[in-house]
Order: C-alpha cells, then sequence, then structure tokens
C-alpha cells in the first residue's frame, strides 16, 4: 500500500491558502493588526500553531478554527459566532482555490495497479472535498484522518489505523509526504517506508527517506530496491 499526505504533496495548500487570506483580510479592513502583505504568512504561522494542537488531541477542531481567527485579528473577545463568521469568509474562498499539483493526476495514473490510500491531518470532509475537485479521489481505496483516531500525524495512532484499514502491515507500506516530522519521521518510526517530496529543494541532509523533488519521480523511486528493503 503506498499512501500519501494530501496538503503540500498532492494539493497546492499554501498557495490556495495565501490567496484565502488576502480575500479575508480586504473583507475586514482595518480589523487586523499585521500589514496586508505581512497577513498570508502570519495567517500560516497562526494555524500551524493551533491545528498542531488538534493533532495532538489537546482541543477540537472547531476550538482551533476560532483559536486561529481570535489571534490572526488580535481579538480574543470575538464571540464564537463571530470567529465563525470570519473563518467561512476564508474557507469559502480556499475551497475555490485549491488545486492538486500538476504533477498529481499523471502519478496516480502510472500507479494503476497499486493500492494507494491517504493519511491526512486535515478534517476528513474537507480533505475528500480536495481531492474530488481535483479529480483524483478515485485513486485511493483507503483514508485516515485525525477524526478517525484523536490524533493526527505525528502520532502513531492514525499510522496504524491506516494499516489496519488497508489490512497491511506497516512494514509492508510506504507514506510519501512533504513535512519532515509529521510524515517522514513519523512513518519511519513506525516502520513505514517514507518518501520525502522535497518540492522546495531544502538543504536539509541527513533524512531517514529517498527525496524526490516531483511525483513525476515517484515511479522510478518504487522501483529501486532500497526502497522496500527493512
Amino acid at each position: 500500500m503506498i499512501f500519501f499526505d494530501i496538503d503540500g504533496t498532492l494539493i497546492d495548500h499554501l498557495s490556495a491558502s495565501a490567496a484565502a487570506s488576502l480575500a479575508l483580510y480586504d473583507q475586514y479592513p482595518g480589523q487586523v493588526p499585521f500589514s496586508r502583505d505581512e497577513f498570508p504568512a502570519a495567517w500560516e504561522s497562526i494555524m500551524d500553531i493551533h491545528f498542531n494542537r488538534f493533532t495532538r488531541g489537546e482541543i477540537s477542531l472547531w476550538d482551533q478554527r476560532r483559536a486561529r481567527v481570535r489571534d490572526s485579528f488580535g481579538a480574543p473577545e470575538l464571540t464564537d459566532a463571530e470567529t465563525d463568521e470570519r473563518y467561512y469568509v476564508f474557507i469559502r474562498e480556499y475551497e475555490d482555490l485549491t488545486r492538486a499539483y500538476d504533477d498529481a493526476a499523471p502519478c496516480l495514473e502510472k500507479l494503476a495497479g497499486h493500492k494507494l490510500g491517504i493519511i491526512s491531518n486535515g478534517a476528513g470532509d474537507q480533505q475528500l472535498g480536495k481531492l474530488r475537485r481535483a479529480g483524483i479521489l478515485e485513486y485511493f481505496t483507503v483514508t485516515a484522518f485525525p477524526e478517525d483516531t484523536g490524533f493526527g500525524k505525528p502520532h502513531p495512532s492514525i499510522f496504524q489505523e491506516a494499516c489496519r484499514r488497508a489490512g497491511e502491515d506497516p512494514r509492508d507500506c510506504i507514506h510519501v509526504g512533504d513535512d519532515l516530522i509529521n510524515d517522514i519521521h513519523a512513518s519511519n518510526a513506525m516502520g513505514i517506508r517514507p518518501i520525502w517530496i522535497d518540492r522546495v529543494g531544502s538543504a536539509t541532509n541527513g533524512v531517514p527517506a529517498r527525496r524526490i523533488k516531483s511525483l513525476l519521480e515517484l515511479v522510478t523511486a518504487l522501483d529501486e530496491q532500497d526502497c522496500f528493503a527493512h
């Protein structure tokens, strides 16, 4: 079984998030304590803080969304209804803008005959929607999301659940992802063979994974014997 991460691996999250955050900024002029140029990076950084709390099982999905909005607006006094209104401005734009990377569909087509699955930290309905709109959901037979176990990556339980649903020993599985902590080190610790999609050309060395710069390199990587050695 070959498992894939979604955001940063199959779907271009960052481009969509940056553009959607600007739509949110423009909807509430003068209410955000960042410049317009600063806001996309600030939004993403704040999101990461609270989303990581969610994947650790510390807060609910909606609590992390509301905390993200309150911190981004510098307004802890916002009611849940007010934060939800702002979140929906962002998410409507975001969902309209998410696209698969150009190499995603060609890669999945070349993997015909392999069992493919998803291990993602995003909310299941939202993540499945991204794949559906991108026209690539049909390639996957197994999915695992934080709501299935109460934890997201890098917690072992989400990997264990994915392998259980696939009926596979972790040692017979591969996980393709872009995040060194959540995807690469976490899957490696589970005995799953990691493949690191490094789209930005990181200078990081000593990573316990085969590194590829494009999903178009994945088939070649899978054909190499070391990808299956344990």
